[in-house]
């Protein structure tokens, strides 16, 4: 049950929803006495039903017709059908005949008063309350039949007629116009069709001997659902699948079980294990609902159950692993067999924590033999015997050792750009060659010598997680590998002059040189950031680039690089960390300090006074705008000085350094608080 075109939407169940589509007309027409032989159709303006007089005072009697698509409702049930018009004008507001509903042959351009449409059925009659407005803007008649008989003859249009009764028809003042745009709204549902692509716990459901067999586990019943109701944005009915179930020699011990799904989805029955028994044949069938018709049931399916798989474990063997002792790990077979247990079809392996795979066996209860690849060390190969059901016996475990025969790489990846020379010694017998391939490069090749080893040169093209693999290959051609693991950056390298990574050099003013050198091809400009401030410098020919830096101030300072290729691609950061070494003196008050008051007039202070450039042999320092006068660094760059405040207030020390070879430093102020009076 679905609508389109417009209109209703009714309040949904969880199995279906109720939409009631509202079909307008496609045509229209109406007859006349007056023209016996005429039919008026799809004229513009109002459509006539009932008598008027002209203004040229003639008698006019009419018949209105409208005509409806109805194929899309072909092989829908019908709920219900109300066909509506709007009343434009009314002769007499004061009487209410009643309005005729007639089904009718569709009408034609030789249609006329004097041939109309053949009458098929009379539907219904309207007779609107006072309180229904005059003209009624909505008036309503029963349709549903109509609609029904027309579809069972299998037409495509459904015809209606609106008139007056016979014998009130040439009335005058029961007269009245419509609306040329009519509709019908119309409530109808289509049975779900018969499920397909039937499957028995996932597989295709068997129709005949031999059935499928159906393992000692739940029961996984499933359909697609067919429905063709649809509304305007394509929804669809919610469908509720019955699934039945039954042993084919007990049909009366017959089990249900629901799920649901829209047309063309998958729906499921779960049948859990314990209703069903072991060495029996069962038949199902499935059908589908909505809350207003079920479909018919599919077709049957078959299964047999088998709830006891193989009795015993396979037995494992291996001439190439034997379970005593230390064996080469190269590729080696493995033979599993059945053993006693006579319905086994295939077996389930895993080798350490790989995923189980799955090997048939040479005939039921045969055997099987798998090549496999152990890994270095103790390995433990578990393995169960599978029936044509898919139950599994108790496990096998295979243990056993196997020994690295892969290469043994020494070297390193150093740089992006620069050549590598590695040494591969073996890692067993005859071997007589190796080949060697870096992640995405060209695969190579290179002898080995008589003692099996060799070197072999690689040269990185670009940075990131680089992988080395190396494959030594033996006369008779097996084959084993080694892998190394390379992280090379892209970083760009940093050097400076004057400063020193990670030391204490220069000073504010004193200007360095950065250079940096690319660690990825095709370097164009380099991104710099000293503390905050980024800046761009484009690079020279063979990819360099420098830059100069003066400090401003002393201290801790970082330096960040990223170059930039040709493509736009930035390199990962370099960072270069340096210490400005501070020119200047510095100051300590040991108790007059910047940020509160101390001490007092009267009360003296010691000042530290200490430098970071070597050879400073004296400070030249002065209190406010008294004299300057001079105090001999010690070993260490530093002296103490002592004054004694006269006011409280605020006072400033200034002290100069003076060098070994006569230079001096700027002056630093240091400005410090005296307090009213020394604390009692």
């Amino acid at each position: 049950m679905t609508v389109a075109a417009g209109m209703l939407t009714l309040t949904a169940t969880p199995a279906s929803a109720y939409d009631v589509r509202y079909e307008r007309n496609t045509s229209w027409a109406y007859t006349d006495s007056h023209r016996p032989t005429k039919i008026t159709i799809d004229p513009a303006g109002d459509v006539p039903v009932g008598s008027w007089t002209d203004d040229r005072g003639r008698a006019h009697t009419a018949r209105a017709y409208f005509t409806f698509d109805i194929s899309r409702y072909r092989g829908a049930a019908i709920e219900s059908a109300t066909f509506s018009a709007k009343e434009t004008s009314v002769v007499d507001c004061t009487k209410r005949p009643g309005v005729e509903l007639w089904r009718t042959a569709p009408y034609t351009d030789r249609s006329s008063w004097e041939k109309p449409p053949a009458d098929r059925a009379k539907l219904s009659t309207a007779t609107l309350p006072d309180i229904a407005g005059c003209p009624a803007p909505y008036v309503e008649w029963n349709a549903a039949e109509g609609l029904r008989q027309a579809l069972a003859e299998g037409a495509s249009t459904l015809t209606l007629a609106l008139r007056l009764p016979a014998g009130v028809d040439s009335d005058p003042t029961l007269g009245r116009r419509y609306a040329s745009a009519v509709g019908i709204s119309i409530d109808y549902n289509y049975t779900p069709g018969v499920p397909t692509e039937l499957q028995t716990s996932g597989k295709p459901c068997t129709t005949a001997e031999p059935y499928q067999f159906q393992r000692s586990d739940d029961l996984a019943l499933s359909a697609v659902l067919h429905d063709r109701d649809r509304n305007d944005t394509g929804g669809t009915d919610m469908l509720t699948a019955t699934f039945a179930l039954w042993p084919v020699d007990e049909p009366t011990a017959r089990l249900e079980r629901t799920g649901n799904g829209r047309d063309g989805e998958r729906a499921s029955g779960l049948f859990y294990r314990d209703t069903l028994t072991h060495d029996r044949v069962y038949a199902w069938q499935v059908r589908a609902a909505d809350s207003r018709a079920t479909g018919e049931w599919s077709g049957l399916c078959y299964f047999r159950t088998d709830f006891q798989g193989p009795s015993v474990a396979p037995v494992v063997s291996s001439t190439d692993f034997p379970v005593e002792g230390w064996h080469p790990a190269l590729p080696g077979q493995f033979t599993f067999d059945a053993g006693s247990a006579t319905d086994v079809v295939s077996f389930r392996y895993q080798l350490n924590s790989t995923g189980e795979q799955t090997v048939a066996a040479d005939r039921n209860g045969g055997s099987a033999t798998v090549t496999l690849t152990p890994g270095t060390g103790p390995n433990s190969l578990t393995v169960w015997s599978v029936d044509a059901a898919g139950n599994r016996s108790p496990e096998a475990r295979y243990e056993f050792l196997a020994s690295d025969v892969a290469p043994v790489i020494t070297g390193s990846l150093t740089e992006i750009g620069a050549p590598a020379t590695f040494s591969v010694q073996p890692g067993m017998g005859g071997v007589i060659r190796y080949r060697f391939q870096l992640d995405g490069d060209p695969e190579q090749t290179v002898e080995a010598a008589a003692d099996g080893s060799a070197a072999l040169t690689v040269t990185p093209t670009r940075g990131g997680n680089r992988t080395l693999s190396v494959t030594s290959v033996t006369a008779d051609g097996v084959t084993a590998t080694a892998v190394r693991t390379f992280r090379l950056t892209t970083a760009p390298k940093i050097s400076a002059t004057v400063y020193e990574q990670g030391a204490t050099s220069g000073g504010q003013g004193v200007p360095g040189v950065f250079t940096f050198a690319p660690r990825q091809p095709d370097v164009v400009s380099y991104r710099y950031r000293f503390g905050t401030v980024t800046s761009t410098v484009a690079a020279a020919a063979d990819g360099t680039a420098s830059v100069t830096w003066t400090p401003t101030k002393a201290g801790f300072t970082s330096l960040t690089v990223w170059s930039v290729d040709r493509n736009g691609v930035q390199s990962e950061s370099a960072s270069f960390v340096f210490f400005v070494r501070d020119l200047l003196p510095v100051i300590q008050g040991m108790l007059y300090d910047p940020s509160y008051p101390a001490g007092g007039p009267g009360q003296a202070g010691d000042f530290l006074i200490s430098s970071e450039v070597p050879d400073t042999t004296e400070f030249r320092y002065r209190f406010d705008d008294g004299p300057e006068q001079g105090v001999g660094a010690d070993i260490n760059g530093s002296a103490i000085v002592t004054w004694t405040p006269e006011q409280s207030g605020t006072h400033t020390l200034t002290v100069r350094s003076l060098f070994a070879d006569g230079t001096a430093s700027q002056e630093r102020t240091y400005t410090f608080l005296v307090a009213e009076a020394p604390a009692a």
